[in-house]
């Protein structure tokens, strides 16, 4: 079919064409544009740095992970896990050999609940620093039966105790803070070779640190305060307690012991032991230990020995007692040499022993007069001569 126009409409559809083809050019020149604009490089969101095998917890970067337990998940052995500060209402299971590295101990804080231990590490050779642990008060902060763990500068609140090892050995605890929980700063059964070091305890009922089964422990530069006992062991042997400050506890030291449990050929040197309630240090049924190099001062009791021999008490200052500085009972052959023992309190027995002979040979006495009115023996014997007449020049306390 064929029409046939004027020429005015031929006019008007030519203009109309022209300006059609006009839009299409722009709307291609802008699409053109378009294209070539998504194409150029675009600028990055800023994100935290991240080495390989560093994951991030918390700070609200992309990427970082919400829980620390899931950061846990995500990691592999020998991986780091960076936590920023904030509460993290969580209870872990660290079961591989991590680094774990919180903010700031004082601000990072991980809240267990009442149902199991705030972490649990079933890995090995895992390393904790900078947080704050704890619960409602009736589970363990860190509980382990694995080994070779780093915790360091770190706080344990309000927990049962702070830290539980059950057969785990070859672990450092250092720069941390134990208060307030319900039982125990850090427990401790069966293991060897073990270092707490540069700790601080203090309001913990039960004991600041309880060994049992224990070899070759090192308690060192501690204070240790305020609690039910400072250090509390049974069987324990091989361990060294030095450069202490134990102060103001019911015990100072106790090595406690049955006819068949004992604790011995421990060393406890240097530390000071003063303004414990009940007894600076009392050992039960343990032989072979040397005690050296103590300031043992203002406790109930000095030394308390109970069913004890052949123990070596030498080159310690020993005064200022409420009751007695030195009681021995069924105590055979404990040898108490060139110690400074003295009470201003002149009606104050000095040394007491219960059935059992010591040699308290070669001691100072407070006085050059003869001793013997300030020793007694009830069932028993002990030897004093010589006699010191002047003090010894003794390095006591932490060097």
């Amino acid at each position: 079919m064929i029409f046939l126009l004027k020429n005015g409409g031929l006019m008007n559809m030519k203009n109309k064409l022209k300006n059609l083809g006009i839009c299409l050019i722009v709307i291609g020149l802008f699409l053109t544009s378009t294209q070539t604009i998504s194409a150029l490089p675009q600028p990055l969101i800023p994100r935290p740095t991240v080495s390989s095998g560093t994951f991030y917890v918390g700070g609200g970067g992309p990427g970082n992970y919400s829980t620390i337990q899931s950061a846990i998940n995500a990691a592999s052995n020998g991986d780091t896990i960076f936590v920023y500060a904030g509460t993290y209402s969580e209870n872990i299971i660290i079961d591989k050999s991590l680094t774990l590295i919180g903010q700031d101990r004082n601000i990072t804080l991980i809240q267990g609940n009442n149902l199991n231990q705030t972490i649990e590490i079933t890995g090995e050779g895992i390393t904790l620093r900078e947080f704050t642990i704890k619960n409602d008060g009736t589970q363990d902060g860190i509980y382990t039966s694995t080994s070779d763990h780093t915790f360091a500068n770190n706080v344990f609140t309000m927990t049962s105790r702070g830290i539980h090892m059950y057969y785990s050995s070859g672990n450092t605890i250092t720069g941390s803070l134990f208060l307030d929980n319900t039982h125990s700063g850090i427990y401790v059964d069966v293991g060897q070779n073990n270092t707490i070091s540069g700790n601080e305890f203090y309001n913990n009922p039960d004991e600041g640190i309880y060994l049992t089964g224990c070899g070759r422990t090192t308690i060192d530069r501690n204070a240790i305060h305020d609690n039910g006992i400072g250090i509390h062991a049974y069987q324990a042997e091989g361990n060294i307690i030095s450069n202490n400050v134990i102060d103001s506890n019911t015990y100072g030291i106790f090595f406690a012991g049955m006819f068949t449990i004992h604790s011995n050929f421990n060393t406890i040197s240097h530390n000071t032991i003063n303004n414990n309630s009940i007894c600076g240090l009392r050992i039960e049924h343990s032989e072979f230990n040397r005690i050296e190099f103590n300031k043992i001062e203002g406790n109930g009791k000095g030394i308390q020995f109970y069913f004890t021999g052949a123990n070596l008490i030498s080159q310690n200052v020993i005064q200022s007692s409420g009751i007695v500085e030195i009681e021995l009972t069924f105590s055979i052959g404990d040898l108490i040499i060139k110690n400074n023992i003295n009470n201003t309190q002149q009606a104050l027995v000095l040394v007491q022993i219960n059935f059992g002979f010591a040699d308290a040979s070669n001691d100072w006495w407070g006085s050059i007069q003869w001793p013997l009115r300030r020793i007694r023996p009830i069932g028993g014997w002990v030897m004093i001569l010589p006699w010191r007449m002047n003090p010894f020049d003794l390095n006591v306390g932490p060097s």
